[in-house]
């Protein structure tokens, strides 16, 4: 009997202790991430740990494996991640229900930050024939892995060039498309760079110097009447080895998106910690774009998408004003 309950007092003090605000209230989330070779895995891989390191105890956040934005707003809509990043394509096909959204229309997604600007890369071998956009007509192409934004961007520009039908599509990941050129299995391979990098072609250039593909004023005008959301800007020379002149190429934003069931002060504590000056040094220092990171969302205000409001709260705290157009909720 003293045997029982001397049990019966350990398991209760085990039970009581696991009930205690140290166990029971840190909440776990998910990060979705990006595909292997792309900024993005490697990126929201470093902050996950900082997150964590620095949440005192309130929440917990892991690693979500994905292709990146098409995949991570999918899975935040669908509340199996609580939050990642995704472009601004991704966001307006989500809200018109088109393209990797078509049929859906998503309402729940939010806005906490504009992560970065990326510039669209199309890259081939510097010994390759392909030189300009249409040259693309009848290549091996990689536009991007299911599931990623590059691929739904890769897309969008074919279309607009009319290419889309006209080249041999090959959809690997960054790392294998670039893996792929330099063993010249495929004569282009594409990525989202940051701003002008993608590590994955990045590396191969070190061996196989590279060609940046121009987008010449003419084929942007076409790009631009048809996808108002995409701007042009030029990479310098010297950008990768191989890219010997400034090449213009079409760029666009990336977002950090929530679901609406992601709470207020958890979204409030998530900037706080990689907005804080040392910890932001930190994550810039393993992919620039955390140095980028900001409350500026006026480039989406006619979109639709609302600004959670622990990001209105922090924004608006460290002097940045809310798009009048904009919803915050």
């Amino acid at each position: 009997m003293r045997r029982m309950l001397i049990g019966i007092m350990v398991v209760s003090a085990l039970v009581a202790l696991v009930a205690t605000p140290a166990f029971s209230e840190v909440k776990q989330y998910k990060f979705g991430g990006g595909t292997s070779g792309g900024p993005w895995f490697v990126g929201v891989g470093a902050a996950v740990p900082v997150l964590n390191q620095h949440s005192q105890g309130k929440f917990s956040f892991t690693y979500g494996a994905s292709a990146g934005s098409v995949e991570n707003a999918r899975r935040a809509a669908t509340y199996e991640y609580d939050t990642g990043f995704a472009h601004v394509t991704t966001l307006y096909e989500a809200l018109n229900a088109i393209g990797s959204f078509k049929g859906r229309k998503v309402n729940n997604l939010r806005l906490i930050a504009k992560v970065m600007d990326l510039t669209h890369i199309w890259a081939a071998l510097k010994e390759s024939s392909v030189k300009t956009l249409p040259d693309l007509a009848g290549k091996k192409v990689n536009i991007g892995p299911p599931g990623s934004g590059t691929l739904v961007n890769s897309l969008y520009i074919l279309d607009a060039l009319g290419l889309a039908d006209k080249i041999q599509r090959q959809t690997l990941t960054f790392a294998g498309g670039a893996s792929a050129m330099a063993d010249r299995q495929i004569d282009v391979t594409t990525g989202a760079g940051i701003p002008f990098t993608v590590p994955a072609i990045t590396e191969v250039s070190m061996l196989n110097p590279v060609r940046y593909i121009h987008t010449t004023g003419d084929e942007f005008s076409k790009i631009k009447a048809k996808y108002p959301f995409y701007g042009l800007i030029k990479v310098p020379a010297g950008t990768v080895k191989g890219v010997d002149q400034p090449v213009d190429c079409v760029v666009y934003s990336a977002y950090w998106i929530v679901n609406d069931k992601m709470p207020d002060d958890v979204v409030y504590d998530m900037l706080k910690i990689v907005m804080d000056k040392g910890n932001n040094a930190t994550l810039a220092k393993v992919q620039k774009n955390w140095g980028a990171v900001s409350g500026d969302f006026e480039a989406v205000a006619e979109l639709g998408v609302p600004v959670k409001q622990g990001a209105a709260k922090f924004w608006t705290e460290r002097g940045t004003k809310m798009p009048q157009r904009i919803k915050v909720n």
